[in-house]
C-alpha cells in the first residue's frame, strides 16, 4: 500500500500520547474483565474471609445463570450500539473530526459505569442485584463502544502505510499491556494492601475507583493530540446505517477474518476472566501469586512484540494469526491440566502461561492491521472510507462473543465447580475456549491474503 499524499506523518509526542490513551481504556476494561467474576461470584473460600456473593449462582431452565443472562443482555445492547455509533462516526461532520467527538463524550461515563459494577445495592445474594447489574453492564458496554470504536478507527487513517500500521498497532499493544498490567498486577497488590484494614468488598471498590479514574484521565490524551484534518484525508461517508452494515458483512474476506479473530478473543476472554480462579484453584496460589502470574504473561508478551512484527512482515499476517490460534489453543489445554501431572502445579502452569505471551502478542498486534487492510480494500471497491463501520461490525460480534464466552464460563462453573475442592469447571472452561480457537484456525486458513495484497498494490 502506497502512502497517501499530502498527509502529515503521525509521530513523536502526538503518537506517544495517542497510544497512552490505549493504556487508559485498557485499564478500565481490565478492571471489569479481571475482577468482576471474582467479585460477584467469589469462591467459597473467599466468602469465608468476608466476600459477598451478590448474585445467585444457580441455573435456571437447566443452563441459564444470572451472570450469564446479565452479560448476554448487556452485550446485546452493546452489540446493537456498535454499528449505530460506527455509522454516526463515519458520517460525522463535527468540527473536531469524525472520531474525536466520540472520544470526548465516552471516556468519563465509561469509567463511572465500571465503578458502579462494584457497588450492587444489596449487600447479599439477590436477584435485584442482577437487575441492577444488567443495567450497569449495558451502560458500560455502550460507552465502551462510544470511545473504543472511533479510537480504533483512527488506525487506518493515522497509519498511511503497512509499515506504519504495524508500528502503530505494535506500540498500542505495548500500551495495552501496560494498562492491563497495571490492573492485573497492581490490582491484587492493592487488594492485599487494602484488606489489611478494610473488608474485602470495600477493598475491591477502592481498587476499582483508583484504576477507573486514572484510566479515564489517560484516555483523554487522544482527544488533545489527534487533529484529524492534519493526519487524515478521509471524508464523511454518505452511506446510511443499514446499507453500510450490509455492505460490510457481505465482504467474504472480512467474514473469514472476523470468525478467526472472534475465536481468538473467545479463548482470551475465558483465560482473562478465569485468571483469579486459575491462580487459586488450579495453581494453588493466592491473590499475590495471581499478580506474579500475570507479571510473567505480560513480560513474555512484551518480549514477543518485535518478533511478531518481524514474523508478519516476512511471512505474512495470515500465517502469524494461524500460529497464534494454534499455540494459544494448545497452551490453554496445558494450563487446564495443572495439578493433574507429576510436575508441581505452579511450575507447570506458570511455564505454560509464560509461553502464552507469544499468542497474546499476536492477538494485540495483528488483527487491527488485518482489519485496516480490509478497510483499504473497501475503499478501492466503493470509493468511501468506512473504517468505523468495519470496526463497529467487528465490535458488534465481539460483544456477542464476550457475552457467550462469559455465559459459557458461568455455566461451566455452576455445573462442574469453581472451588479449590472442585475446580473441574475451571479446567473445562479452558478446554472449551481451546476448541473454539481451533475453529478460528480452520477459518483463517481460507483467508485470501495474497488476493487482497494484489488488489491494494494495483
Amino acid at each position: 500500500m502506497e502512502r497517501r499524499l499530502f498527509m502529515e506523518d503521525f509521530k513523536g509526542l502526538r503518537r506517544f500520547l495517542y497510544n497512552l490513551s490505549t493504556a487508559g481504556w485498557n485499564m478500565i476494561d481490565s478492571i471489569l474483565m479481571t475482577f468482576y467474576v471474582a467479585f460477584l461470584l467469589p469462591p467459597k473460600e473467599e466468602i469465608a474471609k468476608g466476600m459477598i456473593q451478590f448474585i445467585p449462582s444457580r441455573r435456571y431452565l437447566g443452563v441459564i445463570t444470572v451472570l450469564g443472562a446479565i452479560m448476554i443482555l448487556g452485550r446485546i445492547v452493546d452489540a446493537v450500539s456498535d454499528p449505530l455509533i460506527a455509522s454516526w462516526s463515519d458520517r460525522s461532520k463535527s468540527p473536531l473530526g469524525r472520531r474525536r467527538t466520540f472520544l470526548l463524550i465516552g471516556a468519563l461515563p465509561l469509567a463511572v459505569s465500571v465503578i458502579l459494577i462494584f457497588f450492587p445495592p444489596i449487600p447479599a445474594t439477590s436477584l435485584k442485584n442482577g437487575i441492577y447489574l444488567a443495567i450497569v453492564f449495558g451502560m458500560y458496554f455502550f460507552f465502551f463502544t462510544v470511545y473504543v470504536g472511533p479510537y480504533l478507527s483512527l488506525i487506518p487513517e493515522l497509519g498511511h502505510t503497512n509499515k506504519e500500521r504495524i508500528g502503530l498497532t505494535t506500540s498500542q499493544a505495548y500500551f495495552s499491556l501496560i494498562g492491563a498490567g497495571i490492573v492485573m498486577i497492581g490490582g491484587p497488590l492493592l487488594l492485599g494492601h487494602f484488606m489489611k484494614t478494610e473488608s474485602p468488598v470495600v477493598s475491591y471498590r477502592k481498587m476499582a475507583v483508583i484504576f477507573a479514574l486514572t484510566g479515564a484521565l489517560l484516555a483523554y490524551f487522544a482527544v488533545i493530540v489527534v487533529d484529524e484534518r492534519r493526519f487524515s484525508d478521509a471524508k464523511p461517508s454518505t452511506t446510511p446505517l443499514f446499507k453500510s452494515f450490509k455492505k460490510t458483512i457481505s465482504s467474504r474476506p472480512f467474514v473469514i477474518y472476523l470468525i478467526s479473530n472472534i475465536a481468538l478473543w473467545f479463548l482470551f476472554n475465558i483465560v482473562r476472566s478465569s485468571a483469579i480462579h486459575i491462580g487459586v484453584t488450579l495453581l494453588k496460589g493466592d491473590e499475590a501469586f495471581a499478580s506474579n502470574m500475570f507479571s510473567i504473561l505480560i513480560a513474555s508478551a512484551a518480549v514477543c512484540f518485535p518478533f511478531v512484527g518481524m514474523l508478519a512482515r516476512k511471512y505474512g499476517k495470515k500465517l502469524t494469526m494461524i500460529l497464534g490460534l494454534l499455540t494459544f489453543s494448545v497452551l490453554s489445554v496445558i494450563v487446564s491440566i495443572s495439578g493433574l501431572t507429576s510436575v508441581n502445579a505452579k511450575i507447570w502452569g506458570l511455564t505454560a502461561i509464560a509461553l502464552m505471551g507469544f499468542p497474546v502478542a499476536i492477538l494485540l498486534v495483528i488483527p487491527n492491521v488485518l482489519l485496516s487492510d480490509l478497510c483499504d480494500l473497501d475503499f478501492v471497491v466503493t470509493g468511501e472510507r468506512r473504517e468505523a463501520m468495519y470496526f463497529g461490525v467487528q465490535g458488534f460480534f465481539m460483544k456477542l462473543n464476550l457475552g457467550i464466552s462469559t455465559a459459557t464460563l458461568a455455566l461451566l462453573y455452576s455445573a462442574f465447580g469453581k472451588d479449590i475442592s472442585n475446580p473441574l469447571g475451571v479446567r473445562l472452561a479452558l478446554v472449551a475456549g481451546s476448541a473454539v480457537a481451533l475453529i478460528g484456525l480452520a477459518a483463517m486458513i481460507k483467508y485470501p491474503e495474497k488476493e487482497i495484497a494484489g488488489k491494494l498494490k494495483r
